[in-house]
């Protein structure tokens, strides 16, 4: 299952990647995220970057499901890819953030998700197809969501960097 969604943000790509990857401090921005929990930082010892893992807990369907997440790739203010495996299912989400006019200064950017969902066992193989509609309408809804959370807060504070 791949989706693909954006969201154009009136800030500059520094502000934009800055609140997207303040894994620390997201729920206060992102309404389905009830709780963070920081597991390790980057493997180069800073708080963010490759091999960063945090533990994200949100309510889904009325339950609250917890995930642990590792930053696989860091390349800021332009790009990091979170990854995931969860009940047979390995998920990644590159987010970019582009600036929308490049040397203007008052272009804003455009905030990117590029989800990714493969099933790993068997039995998420097989089960896939059946609940694969399902699931992506329910994911696609959900990371729109949090792209219209980060582009309000963002907005709402007029973060210029």
């Amino acid at each position: 299952m791949r989706m693909f969604l954006s969201t154009h943000i009136n800030a500059t790509q520094q502000a934009v990647f800055q609140t997207a990857s303040d894994f620390p401090n997201a729920q206060s921005f992102i309404a389905a995220i009830d709780h963070v929990e920081m597991l390790e930082a980057a493997t180069d010892g800073s708080p963010i970057g490759v091999g960063t893992r945090f533990r994200e807990t949100r309510t889904m369907f009325g339950r609250q499901a917890t995930e642990t997440m590792e930053v696989t790739e860091y390349d800021p203010p332009r790009a990091y890819t979170l990854s995931a495996n969860s009940h047979g299912m390995q998920y990644s989400c590159r987010v970019t953030v582009l600036e929308e006019q490049p040397g203007t200064g008052g272009g804003g950017c455009r905030l990117s998700y590029d989800f990714n969902a493969t099933p790993t066992t068997l039995l998420a193989r097989v089960t896939c197809p059946f609940m694969g509609i399902f699931m992506k309408r329910a994911m696609r809804k959900a990371l729109d969501k949090d792209l219209v959370d980060i582009k309000g807060y963002i907005e709402a504070q007029d973060i210029e960097n």
